[in-house]
């Protein structure tokens, strides 16, 4: 589907906070019944078709009742523009929306005040300082302000009316390939700007971000030197100050672009530790500082895969199993 795209440099919106609900017409366990389960969904859209495609390294959030899987890498035709959209209640792929202003893949997407944000990733020419967000109601996509710093393999995180890139790579080689950075920038969704916070306490790439009680904690990645971290950081807007203290995660891992949320429980699954992909299931608690392990693992092991949580689910979405560019299709809930 061809672009959409407008260009402006002031964004005026209201915050508003939807859900959605799950509906038990999936096949494998329901997730709307006692968990634990995993349930295998509706595969996603890519080049290959069902079971020989897949695409990885996509930006992935939820917007209402759908989630918005833009970008990425199909393993039939390279990095892509193309906005992808799950509608969560009918388990179905829909037409896809209007193709993004480039194609990409390795960046971050979230959402905020109803609209969807892809931030950084790579290009023909480097790591993208980019920020594009996507309108669902009007399928249109619009190009604001660019970072300072091309980052690939970067965490994004949204506290109040500003979004967070945090850390990521120089690099476009794949996770762990060099160029990790420590820089942090915010941008103000109201004045379309950015501006650089407090740095990471070490430059990483590759990890993955959530907020909880408006604070951003940041979860494992790689190090210059290619070490897969156990490091578990914590952000304070209020202070713009990093600590170290929170519990290290017990698996050290890289290559999770994206971590869900349950309440204030977060949920990392997979990634990779230079071996095969991983399924590995744990999660954080924030307000005891403690990690469960041993749940569920996910049925289909896989790094650079996209992450939301909703309704009482955890979903997972694409990803690859390594060497990179062994992109999957496979699309899987976790219900705790």
């Amino acid at each position: 589907m061809s672009s959409k795209i407008v260009r402006r440099y002031f964004l005026p919106i209201v915050c508003v906070f939807t859900s959605a609900a799950l509906a038990p017409s999936y096949a494998g366990p329901s997730p709307s019944g006692s968990g634990p389960a995993w349930a295998s969904l509706a595969p996603v859209p890519s080049v290959g078709g069902p079971g020989v495609g897949g695409v990885e390294g996509m930006s992935v959030a939820q917007l209402g009742d759908k989630i918005v899987a833009a970008l990425g890498f199909d393993n039939f035709s390279g990095d892509t523009a193309t906005t992808r959209i799950y509608r969560i209640a009918s388990n179905t792929w829909l037409a896809n929306g209007a193709d993004a202003p480039g194609s990409s893949s390795e960046g971050a997407g979230t959402s905020h005040a109803n609209l969807f944000y892809s931030v950084g990733g790579r290009g023909a020419s480097g790591a993208r300082a980019d920020l594009w967000s996507y309108d669902l109601a009007s399928d249109t996509w619009t190009v604001l302000a660019s970072m300072s710093q091309g980052r690939a393999g970067l965490g994004i995180a949204v506290v109040g009316n500003s979004l967070y890139a945090i850390g990521g790579r120089t690099s476009t080689g794949g996770p762990c390939t060099g160029g990790p950075l420590s820089s942090v920038e915010r941008y103000d969704v109201d004045t379309d700007t950015w501006s650089s916070v407090a740095s990471l306490p070490s430059a990483r790439s590759d990890l993955a971000a959530a907020t909880v009680g408006g604070k951003i904690y940041v979860f494992g990645g790689c190090d210059a030197a290619g070490v897969f971290l156990h490091d578990v950081d914590v952000y304070d807007p209020e202070t713009d100050t990093w600590s170290t203290a929170p519990t290290d995660m017990p698996t050290a891992r890289a290559g999770m672009y994206a971590v869900a949320r349950k309440g204030g429980t977060v949920y990392v699954i997979g990634g990779w530790a230079g071996g095969p992909p991983l399924s590995t299931n744990e999660s954080y608690k924030a307000s005891t500082d403690t990690w469960t392990t041993g749940l569920l693992p996910m049925p289909t092991p896989r790094a650079e895969a996209g992450a939301v949580g909703t309704g009482g689910g955890i979903y997972i979405v694409g990803g690859s199993q390594p060497a990179f560019g062994a992109s999957v299709d496979a699309n899987e809930v976790f219900k705790p």
